[in-house]
């Protein structure tokens, strides 16, 4: 009963600070470090680089999460001063809600977005939630491999999730270790 509580009181925790440091991945040094309100410019265009042209969340979107009331983490890494990829999720009782992630084309395929995951899983882990979710375009076969290989199972199948095209979505939960 009390880890039921601790989960459910952990969605209003008091915001915990992230290090910023830098990442070595696939050879390559990376900053990695929290989102801040200034970045969202930068997100906007990467998300039309990694969406073709689209943004799938506005700037407001991004604001609401950043300054939530709820126990949340975003992330961005850095690469020589540019963001070439970004995570986010949000504690919501017993669940860390993965609400977006996006790693730059030019930098894809490289373990950034694994990484990435794995600072997710142990912010998660560490607001005591049971499990990891996240929704994912049927269409996208790459980012299904990668949630699977990372312990995520689909649970189900969400009609028309997406506006664009009115394309499905796959929901996948990951049980916290």
């Amino acid at each position: 009963m009390l880890k039921r509580f601790r989960s459910a009181f952990s969605a209003f925790h008091h915001k915990e600070r992230y290090m910023s440091h830098e990442q070595e991945i696939a050879e390559k040094k990376y900053v990695v470090r929290e989102i801040t309100s200034e970045d969202i410019k930068d997100l906007l265009k990467l998300e039309r680089e990694v969406y073709t042209g689209e943004t799938p969340w506005p700037r407001s979107a991004f604001l609401t999460e950043l300054h939530s009331s709820y126990s949340h983490l975003y992330l961005c890494v850095l690469y020589q001063n540019k963001i070439v990829a970004f995570i986010g999720g949000r504690v919501f009782f017993g669940d860390t809600h993965i609400t977006h992630i996006a790693v730059h084309p030019d930098f894809q395929r490289l373990g950034i977005a694994s990484f990435l995951l794995q600072e997710i899983e142990a912010f998660a882990y560490r607001q005591h939630c049971q499990t990891l979710s996240l929704e994912v375009r049927i269409s996208n076969i790459d980012a299904k491999r990668l949630y699977r290989k990372s312990g995520y199972e689909a649970k189900k199948r969400l009609a028309n999730y997406y506006r664009k095209g009115n394309e499905d979505a796959l929901y996948m939960v990951k049980r916290v270790e």
